[in-house]
């Protein structure tokens, strides 16, 4: 660069000198309105020359202070890239690690990439929910665009809005080829905006393409029907009575399991005195463990097996479980004595805590509770 300036500038010097040579011959006269323009030859030439390195050099200029500026500029947008990244990545793995408050420090820091602001917004919500401001959640849900609204139904429940959750997925869910997940998310919202018809009409038809394991039928079921006793006065008797074949084995525990929790054993008690029959004692145990009631014939069942058996535990338990649910708390407190001898077992925690609770052994209830929160 400063070689080619240097010859240049001889080359300007050359030439101003040159009328010495040529004796200032050649004249110049422009005349334009009321501007008159003249020179020797030598000398305009030799200004035409020197504006246009004047002109070339501002380019030059002008092009490496517009290329520090654009790397400036580029450096400064890449920056930011890097941010909205890191805090894009950092909150995924606060999200999988369950980690809420690191989820909102990080959503403060930066957005996402734009993208990604869907799932920012989304993220923002589910920190929102976590943090228990359930309106603010639905502020950034309502901010989704209309695409993304309809793949979080789950935070639109969480953030009580049934209605939203059902009018985002019913269309989906409602083709032929819904998807699994689909139909998962719609019936989770039917259940909680606690729409039977629509909840039992799908269930029925549609079963087959939930592919759902035993473990998720049984609860599904479960969580069903309780919800239909708590919060309706439908008879889920009729209601399981009306499920298909292969439905009806699949809620088949849940269903006996949530008529003990609800004290109606009366209406299962064929099914418990099968298990004694049959000598599923642990199988019983499970199903009693939280019974809400008792049930004078299948108590004389487990007491005639203990007979045969009198020192199973798992007999003893259903036999306190009757005794809670007939009010003998005292018998059941007793029994409870007796299997502290044995290795205590998880399974017999909440109807120990009742038996020693309404005898007024608040200290071994208090024992049993302090156990079960370490």
């Amino acid at each position: 660069m400063i070689r080619l300036i240097g010859v240049l500038l001889l080359f300007f010097a050359v030439l101003a000198s040159s009328h010495l040579l040529i004796d200032e011959k050649g004249y110049v006269l422009v005349s334009f309105n009321q501007y008159t323009v003249e020179s020797t030859l030598v000398s305009l030439l030799f200004m035409l020359v020197v504006g246009m390195f004047a002109v070339w050099l501002i380019a030059k200029a002008f092009k490496v202070f517009w290329r520090a500026l654009g790397g400036l500029s580029r450096r400064r947008f890449k920056k930011r890239q890097q941010r909205e990244e890191d805090a894009f990545e950092q909150s995924v793995w606060a999200l999988i690690n369950n980690q809420p408050d690191s989820l909102g420090y990080t959503l403060q820091l930066s957005e996402f990439p734009s993208k990604w602001r869907d799932q920012q917004l989304a993220i923002q919500a589910k920190a929102a929910l976590y943090a228990g401001k359930k309106v603010v959640a639905r502020e950034y849900l309502q901010q989704l665009s209309e695409s993304a609204q309809s793949k979080v139904s789950e935070l639109w429940l969480a953030a009580e809005q049934d209605n939203q959750a059902l009018s985002t997925l019913a269309p989906q869910a409602q083709m032929k080829k819904a998807t699994p997940t689909e139909l998962n998310a719609y019936i989770s919202a039917l259940l909680q905006a606690k729409d039977w018809d629509t909840l039992q009409s799908t269930i029925e038809q549609r079963h087959k393409q939930l592919h759902w394991s035993d473990a998720q039928w049984s609860q599904f079921f479960t969580s069903y029907f309780e919800a239909i006793l708590r919060h309706s006065d439908k008879d889920i008797h009729v209601l399981h009575s009306a499920l298909p074949r292969a439905l009806r084995a699949q809620s088949q525990e849940a269903y006996i399991r949530t008529c003990v929790r609800f004290g109606q054993l009366e209406v299962v008690r064929k099914e418990l005195l099968k298990m004694l029959k049959k000598s599923q004692f642990l199988a019983l145990a499970e199903t009693l463990q939280f019974a809400g009631g008792g049930d004078i014939e299948v108590r004389k069942a487990i007491q005639a097996q203990l007979k045969k058996h009198p020192e199973h535990t798992e007999l003893l338990f259903c036999l306190a479980c009757m005794a809670n649910g007939e009010g003998d708390h005292g018998l059941a407190a007793q029994i409870f004595d007796s299997l502290s001898n044995s290795p205590w077992q998880s399974l017999w925690q909440h109807q120990a805590e009742i038996a020693f609770a309404k005898t007024g052994q608040f200290e071994k209830a208090y024992l049993l509770l302090s156990n079960t929160g370490q």
